[in-house]
């Protein structure tokens, strides 16, 4: 019997849209979420930070 490799399968470029999201204010802070998940205080999870919109091209969910 013969075991060869195969080739990998081409996987699908992932899509990258253009989507809302809400970054923390805070220089030492990384946080950030998309505007469908912030809440309604808009504080960062994080540490609590009030947090700024802005827009980032992320994948498509």
């Amino acid at each position: 019997m013969f075991f060869g490799k195969r080739n990998p399968l081409e996987k699908e470029e992932e899509q990258l849209v253009s989507t809302e999201i809400y970054s923390c204010s805070d220089d030492g802070c990384i946080g950030w979420m998309r505007k469908n998940f912030v809440s309604a205080d808009l504080l960062c999870p994080m540490c609590g930070s009030s947090m700024d919109s802005g827009v980032r091209d992320l994948p498509k969910i």
